[in-house]
């Protein structure tokens, strides 16, 4: 067995977004006398000043506020509650401050202490003894509640700087000031106005999730009251910086200079002349020594302050609308996303894409965007290295287009009908929940991004293919405006719900954006079940709700949309279904308490004679319950078949091997085997009819194929062997004269691509984000083009309802007579002695074409023993649950519900090979079905069928026998080792 992959080899830098701002302020201890508390709260309304103050910007998690009176009371509770922040209201009446400082920094090292002063004549405590007495900052209240805010959001700044820059690179803003009364009024609206530039931002961003990363991302704002601090902190935080606010007048050197800010800014422009500089005086002689020196300038007593500020940082800081300019500073073009901004590069002057290109404006813009990666990759690049403006021109194109879908991946985004194109990857149309398939579609993709493995298989893609998640909330919106729920739970029929609900309409806004969506995309689609429900832990519903598949290639968009509503309405009609409503009070769940999402995903493949297909689908489980040949349990099981993956989730012949050791294949031992085992058919969409309607069970649009035609197609010789009959051998590849059939050779043994390789690593990957076993499906398109990557699309991911304790089951003791049947691939585990009631397909009259009559038979008996409340054991030829009435009998879910042991036996000519990739074989594990599988007879697999025809018949049909036993029986089985026996009473 090949060693574990270390998947942080695999993991991204976005995963990094998630340690942002790591230290927030939760709790502050405010210290102030009962004066100064009345003062500042107003009758106790300072915890709901900042509450407001957060939700109006849109900023989580607003402190809470421990109040007490005086300094010994703070320390007693710094003992027993911690707190991130001390305010102190002017001073403390009954201890001094550098004490209490001494004394609150020896219980928390690190805890801010800042001093809040109402009056300017408080602020000379700092002055005493020249120091300023373990206050780490002062403030002065002019009465506006958004002090608080500042004042917090400073302190965070501080803390995070550092770890923030290092991992994303959030961009810094400088401001250089040493009046505590000017920086406590003008703090707050530097800080409002980023953040309000940043709410503003967050319309583009691509889910609620993506909007709230926006924020954390925001600049950070440090502080300096001298140029020795600002300079500290420029030298530090250069390569992030957004620019500078200073005054001109400050401390340099130990004593104040005049020109301090003149200075600072000249020193700055030396290094980096293109960083936006504003300095701001109440003397306005220094404006015209701001001109010289490039920079912009503030008069601090001008009555537009603020305007002014907004101004500057809307223009110089990236915030707002891209304005392209021409040289002269006419405004040419506007870009307020990255959509107009690919808009406007393709039609703006060539003279104003290089003024603005020689001045890093396109940089600026995104790292205000919180777009640090892509600011980064353009910020090096000069004009100079075009060879003319055409060329930079298309270089910005293309590198806004790639990062418009790089920045795609991994997120849900929000459906937009002016924003979706072909490659939006995942969006959502409606609220609600995602339902379960849909949450594992949007972790899979989180996973992908989280680990980066896009690319990391050289020629291929990895990714999910494009998909569209309609919400629960348009569910609900549905039924409730049509008034379908108390119709559809009562005693209906499958067609007269279906047809009820065809006929009820969409809400409109839902119609219009599905119809935005389909305008877009015109390749085949998926549409897919998601209820609530559905492939969570140990209820999967695999296979329950119908998936259909739309070649949607009508040329009238109208005939198109109708098709993709009638396809949504089925599947919401289809929670309802007498199957589903069996499964899902099987689960001990009410079926008006379900809701369904559906899932619009594109299909992997390409279209070949008309008709649509992959070259490859599968379905991998990262924990194999049946140790078959040397495959081991814990090296998981990957099936693959050629075409659609229809093909292995109804229960047709496929390949499988383990993805630890692909070229390990039990069921080829022979030339024989390889004929006899492998894939004859494979399914495709039908392309040639372009009016092909939905209809309940999801298998209009699908066509049943001959591996023949896959030859024609040219898609066999990347999966096919040959068979010589003359030398009676199977050889690698088509090229040879003989029998072509299904191998995976090309794939598994002469890897022209790495499918046990990328099986192996997704099934780590998933089982390591969910903590359990996991199914994965998936489908790939091979090129033989060099130039286009091969696809492998990740379709799906489901836990896997496997025991985590087995019990100790011995067969040691069993004496051979009490045996009625036994087998050495069986699942589930432990002991049962409840089952009196056989139900079996009668060897004297089996009749492989009638296994559909069959499956409707045993259908009746199982609504007989669901009905009383029994189990019973269920015993026929072939596959249960297949698709194939030629491999057993397809049954669906609902006529084998109360089963609580199935076996599966070879009759006569007709063996059997296990149910392992199939939806129906989910669930028996979910259900923790006892599962057995008879296909040969030696002394661990057998059927007494002389004692069974023994036994007193008590209904029985043309096919059927139903037998009830005095005494219970037996049921045996050891799932470590995949060993079952069911003994006779």
């Amino acid at each position: 067995m090949k060693p574990e992959i270390d998947l942080k080899d695999y993991e991204s830098g976005f995963a990094r977004f998630d340690s942002l701002m790591q230290f927030r302020v939760k709790n502050i201890l405010l210290v102030s006398s009962l004066y100064d508390s009345f003062i500042l709260e107003e009758d106790g309304m300072v915890g709901e000043l900042i509450s407001s103050d957060y939700q109006e910007l849109n900023l989580s998690m607003a402190p809470q506020i421990k109040r007490v009176s005086t300094g010994e009371e703070a320390l007693n509770l710094m003992r027993v509650q911690k707190f991130d922040l001390i305010l102190i209201i002017r001073r403390l009446g009954d201890i001094d401050m550098k004490s209490f400082s001494k004394q609150a920094k020896g219980k928390s090292k690190n805890i801010p202490i800042v001093l809040l002063a109402f009056d300017p004549r408080d602020l000379e405590i700092l002055k005493e003894n020249g120091h300023h007495n373990g206050i780490d900052k002062a403030f002065l209240w002019s009465g506006e509640s958004n002090i608080l805010m500042a004042i917090i959001k400073y302190v965070e700044d501080k803390v995070n700087v550092d770890s923030d820059t290092r991992l994303v690179g959030v961009r810094v803003i400088i401001i250089i000031e040493d009046s505590v009364r000017f920086y406590s009024s003008y703090l707050p609206l530097v800080y409002a106005e980023i953040v309000q530039q940043t709410q503003n931002l967050m319309h583009d961003g691509l889910n609620m999730a993506h909007r709230m990363l926006r924020m954390r991302a925001r600049p950070k704002i440090l502080l300096a009251e001298t140029y020795e601090e600002g300079w500290e902190l420029f030298k530090k935080y250069q390569k992030y910086l957004l620019g500078i606010i200073s005054d001109v007048r400050f401390s340099m050197g130990g004593r104040i200079e005049d020109q301090a800010g003149i200075m600072f800014a000249s020193e700055v422009k030396e290094k980096i002349s293109d960083l936006p500089i504003l300095l701001q005086s109440s003397n306005l002689q220094n404006a015209e020594l701001a001109t010289r020196c490039k920079v912009a300038f503030l008069h601090k007593k001008t009555r537009t302050l603020l305007a002014d500020l907004r101004s500057f940082i809307l223009k110089n800081f990236g915030f707002g609308d891209f304005v392209f300019r021409a040289p002269d500073g006419d405004a040419v073009a506007r870009a307020s996303d990255f959509h107009s901004m690919e808009k406007c590069l393709k039609m703006i002057p060539a003279e104003s894409l290089v003024y603005h290109g020689s001045r890093n404006h396109f940089s600026n813009w995104l790292m205000a965007r919180t777009e640090f990666d892509l600011a980064a990759r353009l910020r090096p690049r000069k004009v100079t290295e075009f060879k003319n403006a055409e060329t930079m021109r298309n270089y910005l194109i293309d590198t806004f287009r790639n990062f418009r879908h790089e920045k795609q991946l991994g997120i849900v985004a929000d459906f937009s009908r002016t924003q979706f194109d072909k490659e939006s990857d995942f969006v959502k149309i409606g609220s609600g929940s995602l339902g379960g398939k849909g949450r594992g579609l949007a972790f899979v993709n989180r996973l992908l991004r989280r680990y980066n493995v896009y690319n990391s298989f050289e020629g291929v893609q990895i990714s999910v293919p494009s998909t569209t998640i309609i919400g629960t909330s348009v569910f609900d919106r549905f039924i409730e405006q049509n008034n379908l729920l108390e119709f559809a739970l009562g005693d209906r029929s499958d067609n007269e719900i279906a047809q009820a609900f065809v006929n009820s309409k969409l809400p409109k806004d839902i119609v219009s954006d599905l119809g935005a969506f389909i305008e877009i995309v015109d390749y085949p689609i998926a549409v897919r079940s998601s209820s609530l429900l559905e492939d969570s832990h140990y209820q999967p519903f695999a296979g329950i709700f119908d998936t259909h598949m739309l070649p949607n290639c009508h040329k009238d968009i109208k005939v198109r949309l109708e098709r993709l509503t009638t396809a949504i309405k089925y599947i919401f009609a289809s929670i309802f279904f007498k199957n589903s409503k069996n499964y899902i009070e099987a689960t001990a769940n009410r079926v008006e308490e379900e809701k369904m999402a559906v899932v619009i995903q594109r299909v992997v493949g390409r279209n070949r004679n008309n008709t649509f297909y992959p070259i490859l689908s599968g379905v991998a489980r990262s924990y194999n319950f049946y140790s078959i040949g040397n495959i081991k349990p814990e090296e998981g099981v990957t099936y693959a078949a050629l075409g659609l993956g229809k093909t292995i989730v109804e229960g047709e012949k496929c390949l499988f091997f383990s993805p630890s050791n692909p070229n390990n294949l039990p069921q080829f031992s022979t030339p024989k085997d390889y004929l006899k085992n492998s894939q004859h058919e494979f399914y495709a969409i039908d392309m040639t009819d372009p009016y092909v309607a939905p209809i309940p069970g999801g298998d209009m649009g699908l066509t049943r194929l001959r591996t023949e035609q896959a030859e024609a197609d040219g898609s066999l010789v990347y999966v096919g062997s040959t068979y010589s009959p003359d030398n009676d051998r199977v050889y690698d590849g088509t090229s040879r004269e003989g029998i072509k059939i299904v191998t995976m050779a090309p794939i598994l043994k002469s890897k022209i691509f790495p499918l046990a390789e990328i099986t192996r690593l997704l099934l780590q990957m998933g089982s390591n984000g969910m903590n359990s076993p996991v199914e994965i499906e998936f489908a790939a398109e091979l090129n033989s083009d060099n130039d286009t990557p091969n696809e492998f699309g990740f379709l799906q991911i489901r836990p896997m309802a496997a025991n985590t304790i087995m019990e100790e089951v011995s067969f040691k003791s069993i004496k051979k007579e009490r045996i009625f049947c036994q087998s050495d691939q069986a699942l589930s585990n432990g002991r049962n002695k409840t089952i009196r009631d056989i139900i079996f397909v009668r060897l004297d009259t089996f009749d492989r074409s009638q296994t559909p009559l069959i499956a409707n038979q045993v259908g009746k008996f199982n609504d007989y023993f669901r009905m009383q409340g029994k189990p019973y054991l269920l015993l026929g030829p072939g596959r249960w649950g297949t698709a194939d009435r030629w491999l057993g009998v397809p049954t669906k879910w609902d006529q084998i519900s109360s089963a609580r042991v199935i076996v599966e036996a070879t009759y006569g000519d007709f063996s059997v090979t296990p149910s392992f990739g199939t939806h129906f074989f989910q669930n028996l594990i979910a259900f923790q079905i006892g599962y057995l599988t008879v296909n040969k007879s030696d002394n661990k697999n057998s059927i007494d069928w002389d004692w069974l025809n023994s036994q007193r018949v008590i209904r029985e049909t043309e096919y059927i026998r139903h037998i009830t036993l005095d005494e219970p029986m037996e049921v045996l089985i050891d799932g470590r080792r995949g060993r079952g026996a069911v003994l006779k009473p």
